[in-house]
C-alpha cells in the first residue's frame, strides 16, 4: 500500500485510529502533533512506506511487545546483526534512517516506552534526514518529543 492508498485517519472511542492502529496510552499523552496521525507526510513517523509498513507489521504482531521491546524486535529483517551504532547512520543510507526513525515511533507508538541507546539512535536518524534534506520544522517536532518524552516532570 502506498500513500495516496491511505485514508484520513479518524480515531474511534476506543483510543484508536482506524487506519494506524492502537495507540498506548503513554504515547497518546505525550506525542499530540497531528504529525502522529499522519499516513501521507514522508516526513511523519507512518507517513513513508518504510514507516508505513512497519507500524502495521508491528499491529499484527502486538501481543509479542512489551515494556522490554526494542528496535531490533520491530525491525528484525533489518537489524539481524544487531541494532546499528548511531555512527553507522548517513545521508548515504536514506532507507535506514526511515526504518530507524519508523521503528522508533511504531516502538513507542505500541508500547509507550524506548529505550535510551534506541532512544539515541532515533534523534541520530533525525539528525541525519536534516542533512540529507536540510532542516525541517516536522523533523524538529519529532526530535522535541523524543527527547522530551519520559522526562516530562
Amino acid at each position: 500500500m502506498n500513500a495516496d492508498d491511505r485514508m484520513d485517519p479518524e480515531m474511534d472511542d476506543t483510543g484508536t485510529d482506524e487506519d494506524l492502529g492502537p495507540k498506548h496510552p503513554a504515547f497518546a499523552a505525550h506525542f499530540r502533533d497531528p504529525i502522529y496521525d499522519d499516513p501521507a507526510d514522508d516526513f511523519a513517523p507512518f507517513g513513508n512506506d518504510e514507516g508505513w509498513d512497519l507500524l502495521a507489521e508491528g499491529v499484527q504482531r502486538i501481543d509479542e511487545l512489551d515494556s522490554t521491546s526494542t528496535l531490533q524486535q520491530i525491525a528484525p529483517e533489518w537489524f539481524e546483526d544487531g541494532t546499528p551504532a548511531p555512527s553507522d547512520l548517513n545521508e548515504d543510507d536514506v532507507d535506514l534512517n526511515d526504518i530507524v526513525i519508523g521503528a522508533g515511533f511504531t516502538l513507542l507508538r505500541l508500547t509507550g516506552q524506548i529505550g535510551e541507546a534506541d532512544r539515541a539512535l532515533v534523534l541520530r536518524a533525525l539528525d541525519v534526514r536534516d542533512l540529507t534534506y536540510g532542516w525541517d520544522p516536522k523533523t524538529e517536532r519529532l526530535r522535541s518529543d523524543l527527547r522530551s518524552f519520559g522526562r516530562d516532570g
